[in-house]
């Protein structure tokens, strides 16, 4: 039997609270409302609270459609003058269009949901035009309580996000190019996972610019950073692959000894060609980190 380890230091973090208190809100407005549907506004509470406000606002669009589209498809097919003993195929053909169209619009993720608000309306005992009109208002309620919910508590800081994990992959960059050239190791992995990282806070800021109420993004820096990083991550690749220390060049060795304070007590031993382009490939690494410590305001290296 698997043990069970729980961590008592485990402590509630801002998206938990904003969860709960987006429900609360909800659950409060259904009822003042007098809807039918307080279950189907939560889980929308539940389901649009997101990491940032842009993902928030994003999952706010595609969740109202996919329920538009589960509840017309549900009263529409409930309409059908089939027998009672029919009526479950019609209901199975319509989780196969449900199913065919959303994977063809990628959109896997709002199958299971979009598939519950069909066969919610599809087989609702009173009428189906209001129930799917009261489940369409809970979900706009819940959604909109988590994106302003979202929005007014803790929004977090995309820019100052992307800057901390640019500097982390800076500091990174310059540790596995030392490693490339003075030692054994030449393992980049570590980089590629921070490189990855800072990927994916870039696709978060161009997000929040599409998304209202944004604040103000530097993307244009964020881009040159990027590039730089893609760069530097294409030759790392390159590098690593090469297992020879190389034979510095003497503007190479000045460079390092100026920014980085290193002296060279022994050069490597690699000739020819390869080692010309090794040569070309720090110059363009050094030259992208020097322009990324003046993107990011680096002060130390």
């Amino acid at each position: 039997m698997k043990k069970i380890n729980f961590n008592f230091n485990t402590k509630i973090g801002m998206r938990n609270l904003k969860t709960a208190l987006a429900v609360i809100i909800g659950l409060y407005l259904s009822d003042l409302l007098s809807l039918n549907t307080p279950i189907f506004t939560s889980i929308a509470s539940i389901s649009g609270m997101k990491s940032s406000f842009a993902e928030s606002f994003n999952d706010f669009k595609i969740r109202m459609s996919t329920t538009i589209f589960g509840v017309v498809l549900g009263f529409l097919l409930s309409l059908i003058p089939v027998s009672h003993y029919m009526t479950p195929i019609v209901g199975g053909l319509g989780i196969i269009f449900i199913i065919y169209i959303l994977v063809a619009f990628n959109l896997k993720d709002m199958v299971i949901l979009s598939c519950i608000v069909y066969i919610a309306s599809f087989v609702n005992p009173e009428s189906q035009l209001i129930y799917g009109i009261e489940r369409v208002i809970g979900t706009f309620l819940g959604l909109v309580v988590s994106l302003a919910v979202n929005y007014l508590l803790s929004t977090p800081d995309v820019n100052e996000n992307f800057t901390v994990s640019a500097i982390n992959s800076f500091y990174e960059a310059r540790n596995i190019l030392l490693n490339l050239i003075f030692t054994d190791n030449h393992d980049v992995s570590s980089f590629e996972s921070s490189f990855e990282n800072i990927k994916e806070h870039y696709k978060v800021l161009l997000e929040e610019l599409h998304a209202p109420l944004h604040p103000d993004l530097d993307i244009e820096n964020a881009r040159r950073a990027l590039k730089a990083f893609d760069d530097i991550h294409l030759r790392f690749l390159l590098l690593s692959s090469i297992n020879a220390h190389p034979k510095l060049k003497p503007s190479v060795i000045t460079r390092l000894e100026d920014k980085y304070h290193i002296t060279l007590l022994q050069n490597g031993s690699l000739e020819g060609d390869i080692n010309e382009m090794y040569n070309l490939h720090i110059k363009k690494i050094l030259f992208n980190l020097e322009n990324l410590r003046e993107l990011l305001n680096i002060n130390e290296i």
